[in-house]
């Protein structure tokens, strides 16, 4: 029984008499959030206040580990910033504080691990002033390098639309973590969906202001292909899943949590390059089958016909890039799922590069971009880098300014119009090394980054710094 272990045992024990206690109070409160402003979450993303923002970092191992993690702080703003970091263990020792200083155009790394000495996983809170200072984590593991965002904010709901556990065939590992950054303890269920079956965890604990590692390898084995949903019946939180393969795809991957889903969402980057595998994966969380469309964003040169999907109920359906004949002739483009019946789905891409000399192998992921923002902040690091603009509305045209900042100011670097629902990409060729990269465009458009360096591959969302608007609303 996956769920018979005595550790297991005695944190659903204590969840089970927690919930007793609040029924027999007659009182089911919701916690409050840290005082922060609402924000809306793009791709795990969240777009802080224009004057304070508080990140959540779900965070990683310790050094040594599978995914040893840091934080960077970036700010592309034209004032110097404070940044103050909490960390939050797995363990119950306490966490602490320390203060960042950025200057204006700077990315600062800090070393959370010299804050929590001998954790296995380390996660934090940062509170920052302005609305152009972000914060970020980046994760050095036996099998490979990443980067993720921290959000600004945490949800009852959330999704790992992909994931895998076959040890020995393929050396692939998953894991969750679960960052709960409130004063009172959060409870969830765990639903997974996998090509072996189907399981559930119930009652699992998070701590309060601790970390909750959950280790998917020991509670679904074997499977190809794994989805989980996390449901909070009490509290809130947020979260990351870690993904280790040492087989044929050897890479590590740290993908934010989709919060909720939506009833839209861009995958930014898709490709049919030899020796890569991309794979397009959607969860549907509702008790009706969903009707969804794989909307196909180029350049224009060529509109292939959209993708059509029926997802079951609770159920995740996987669709491999290479074999849609349609798209074959097209190198790369953009995915706009639509939801047909507007109900939230969760949308993410699981991207493999084969062991092959004339590719750089490794592994990358990301949860599709549910919203759309006039401004965004996006910090590259890599041998070789890309931002992928997207215009997912249409109707409008998006005239674009690509800027880079530095402590000595900012620099227009390109101009570009990009017309109702296309796609277009800026080298880092033009951008140089380790920018911090600001986009601005008359009309909200999404922002993506491709990373790829000597041994590993990356792909994020950029950080919205302006309004966001759900891409289910746009023209």
């Amino acid at each position: 029984d996956h769920g018979s272990r005595p550790l297991m045992r005695a944190l659903r024990l204590v969840a089970l008499v927690l919930i007793a206690s609040i029924i027999a109070l007659g009182v089911v409160a919701e916690q409050d959030e840290r005082p922060a402003p609402e924000s809306v979450t793009v791709g795990g993303l969240g777009q802080p206040d224009a004057t304070t923002g508080t990140w959540f970092c779900p965070g990683g191992s310790g050094p040594g580990g599978r995914a040893a993690v840091a934080l960077e702080v970036i700010n592309a703003g034209t004032e110097p910033a404070v940044a103050d970091i909490v960390t939050v263990r797995s363990d119950p020792e306490p966490g602490r504080r320390s203060q960042v200083s950025v200057g204006a155009g700077e990315r600062i790394g800090v070393a959370i691990a010299d804050l929590a000495v001998d954790a296995a996983w380390i996660g934090a809170i940062v509170e920052v002033a302005g609305a152009d200072v972000i914060v970020e984590q980046t994760y050095d593991g036996l099998t490979g390098i990443d980067r993720a965002p921290c959000t600004t904010r945490t949800s009852q709901e959330l999704f790992a639309t992909d994931g895998a556990t076959r040890v020995i065939a393929e050396g692939e590992e998953m894991l969750l973590l679960l960052l709960n950054p409130f004063q009172e303890d959060a409870v969830v269920d765990i639903a997974f969906d996998a090509d072996v079956g189907i399981d559930r965890l119930t009652a699992v604990v998070v701590p309060a202001r601790r970390l909750a590692v959950i280790d998917v390898t020991q509670e679904v084995t074997v499977a190809g292909r794994v989805s989980a949903r996390i449901e909070a019946v009490a509290g809130r939180v947020v979260g990351s899943r870690i993904q280790t393969r040492t087989g044929t795809a050897r890479g590590l991957t740290v993908t934010p949590l989709v919060q909720d889903g939506a009833a839209a969402s861009v995958i930014p980057s898709v490709r049919t390059e030899l020796g890569l595998t991309d794979r397009v994966l959607v969860t549907n969380p509702g008790e009706e089958s969903a009707e969804v469309d794989l909307e196909i964003l180029t350049d224009g040169s060529i509109e292939p016909d959209p993708v059509e999907l029926t997802i079951r109920p609770g159920r995740t359906v996987e669709v491999v890039v290479a074999a849609e004949s349609r798209l074959a002739t097209i190198s790369e483009f953009a995915v706009l799922a639509r939801s047909l019946t507007g109900d939230p789905v969760a949308v993410g891409i699981e991207r493999l590069a084969a062991m092959d000399p004339e590719i750089v192998p490794g592994t990358a992921a990301m949860p599709g971009i549910v919203g759309a923002a006039e401004r965004w902040i996006a910090p590259l690091d890599g041998t070789s880098t890309q931002l992928v603009l997207v215009n997912p509305s249409m109707t409008a045209i998006a005239r674009t300014e690509v800027y880079l900042v530095g402590p000595d100011g900012r620099s227009l670097v390109t101009t570009i119009e990009l017309g109702p629902g296309r796609r277009t990409t800026v080298s880092g060729d033009v951008l140089g090394e380790r920018p911090i990269v600001v986009v601005e465009a008359s009309s909200a458009i999404v922002v993506g980054r491709e990373i790829v360096g000597l041994t590993s591959r990356q792909m994020m969302a950029a950080v919205a710094a302006s309004e966001l608007t759900p891409i289910a609303q746009l023209p």
